[in-house]
């Protein structure tokens, strides 16, 4: 579904990828681990647009998307939770959830997916009148999923989910993040807590300074010395 091949991107002399290869196969819940500063922020923002990579090629659903504009990877079938949740917290609950929905090819599946959010986090069916920026931390991370989702993505791009949670609501959120990929939604992950994410991907890539040093499923890596070290604390 989605391919990066020897991508590259640059702040300024500042080097944030630094050929990239990876894949993301349809249906799969594929995680990238690695370090705060690494590039994984980067790297989403990269395949939805909001970075313009200097080198290599971007592909969805065998398209090649890295010359289009945000919006157009947007309707192609990309939805991106983004680091810190972006919200916009005065406004409602709901209108933030609406606004996902902004990009929505078919609006006859508006109720569909509505209700789709609200069971996967039934507490933002409680607080649809509430302000968004009155709500708990957990709360509003799942706020930020939800509104990704009511554009009904193909692949969606979840960055950082955990940060700043409290252990127990990062649980729930992953147990979220597993029901939305058993609901069919392919899903990449970032995250730097690497045992959860490695809980629930099928695939997980290991980026440092901008470049992928490894890769493997969870049973792969979990045998490798320096990822029982440094990420597992084994």
């Amino acid at each position: 579904m989605l391919e990066l091949r020897k991508v590259y991107h640059y702040y300024g002399k500042a080097r944030a990828l630094e050929e990239v290869n990876l894949t993301v196969e349809e249906g799969s819940l594929d995680a990238v681990i690695g370090p705060n500063g690494a590039g994984k922020s980067t790297l989403l923002r990269a395949i939805s647009g909001l970075e313009e990579i200097d080198r290599g090629r971007i592909s969805f659903m065998g398209e090649r998307i890295d010359e289009l504009d945000p919006h157009e990877i947007a309707r192609k079938g990309i939805g991106h939770c983004p680091e810190r949740r972006r919200l916009f917290y005065d406004m409602s609950v709901m209108e933030n959830i609406e606004l996902g929905a902004y990009a929505l090819q078919d609006k006859s599946k508006y109720p569909e997916l509505l209700d789709f959010v609200f069971d996967i986090f039934p507490r933002l069916d409680e607080r649809r009148k509430q302000r968004a920026g009155t709500l708990s931390g957990g709360e509003q991370q799942m706020l930020a999923i939800a509104r990704a989702l009511m554009s009904n993505p193909k692949l969606l791009l979840l960055d950082e989910p955990s940060l700043g949670l409290a252990p127990k609501i990062k649980t729930r959120i992953f147990e979220a993040v597993e029901q939305i990929k058993h609901e069919g939604t392919t899903t990449l992950l970032v995250e730097q807590d690497a045992v959860l994410a490695m809980e629930v991907a099928d695939y997980i890539y290991v980026l440092e300074e901008g470049k992928i040093e490894m890769s493997g499923t969870k049973e792969q890596l979990e045998r490798e010395p320096r990822i029982k070290k440094v990420y597992l604390g084994i």
